[in-house]
């Protein structure tokens, strides 16, 4: 298992301005993170290099700070969209399908080798049949695209909006235990994110026992909400709780050798930058922490490039 940030832990300023990739890699990099998962659910915003012609250079200037701060990176986040809301057929969908495919170039020339993405949910009377369906086709051309880069997906388990509720598909044990049987695709695996388990009170140890065979990703952090969007997407211990304890023994039983990676923005893009390195520690102390409770020696935090 590997210790690894999303390059969200370093991203966003309390001003609301963005720091550049170039500047945030070696403060990660000083902070201990020495293997990162690129997001661009981030760098899709507008304004973004990523949305421009010039999205290849600005990807080698990304490598090139990477490679000089001897940071490396495994695991990756799509650029995401509703695709159940949009017909394939439109221009819409084909240009934000567009925008996935330029991740997906994006991160092969990073190196990575999975790739996160959502999957989206179909409102008819018929929501979890047709969401299934839906997510099976695409989820299946979009391996066929990552294959050429002996990159595999990792498709995100959700979280039903509260506030207006609003249910999703790809929540419950049942809907994901049934479409990986169903896909039956060795492309295909799991990201399992510990905040959405709990914001659904999930029983996660035996979740993670059950699809152990297609866990190939993880997303980690704690929430102080689960209806404000700034009070979620905050480090382990600072939320109301994960049972960690129990979790981590659980992955180093199941033997899972993947990214163990902090999705926790929430905290660090409101630090100044004054402190902002010393709160990037603390967030890869508490990683480490997070690794000695599973109590086994087999079990280390391996944030080198040996890692991958």
């Amino acid at each position: 298992m590997i210790l690894t940030t999303s390059t969200n832990l370093c991203w966003e300023r309390p001003d609301r301005s963005i720091m550049p990739l170039e500047k945030a890699i070696p403060l990660l990099a000083q902070a201990g993170f020495k293997i990162l998962d690129m997001n661009f659910y981030d760098w899709a915003l507008p304004g973004s290099p990523f949305l421009t012609s010039n999205w290849r250079s600005w990807i080698d200037s990304v490598k090139r700070t990477a490679e000089e701060n001897g940071v490396s990176f495994i695991q990756g986040h799509a650029y995401t969209f509703d695709y159940a809301a949009l017909s394939e057929k439109s221009s819409e969908y084909q240009s934000q399908q567009e925008l996935v495919e330029r991740s997906l170039d994006c991160l092969a020339i990073l190196g990575t080798k999975v790739c996160v993405t959502h999957p989206s949910t179909r409102r008819t009377i018929h929501l979890v049949k047709d969401s299934k369906s839906l997510a099976f086709r695409y989820m299946k051309r979009l391996a066929d695209y990552a294959e050429k880069y002996g990159m595999r997906i990792a498709v995100e388990n959700m979280c039903d909006k509260f506030s207006p509720y609003q249910r999703k598909y790809f929540v419950s044990f049942e809907e994901i235990s049934d479409f990986f049987d169903t896909v039956n695709d060795s492309r295909l695996g799991l990201c399992w994110d510990f905040e959405h388990g709990l914001l659904m009170r999930h029983q996660q140890e035996e979740i993670l026992y059950e699809l152990k065979k297609v866990l190939i990703a993880t997303h980690v952090s704690d929430s102080l909400s689960n209806v404000d969007t700034d009070l979620m997407h905050v480090p382990p211990f600072f939320g109301r709780g994960n049972n960690w304890s129990s979790i981590m023994p659980v992955l180093h039983k199941i033997g899972y050798k993947g990214c163990f990676s902090f999705e926790s923005h929430n905290f660090t893009n409101w630090l100044p930058d004054e402190v902002l390195v010393t709160g990037l520690e603390l967030c890869h102390q508490i990683g480490q922490k997070l690794f000695c409770m599973a109590n086994s020696s087999n079990l280390i935090v391996d944030d080198s490039n040996n890692g991958r």
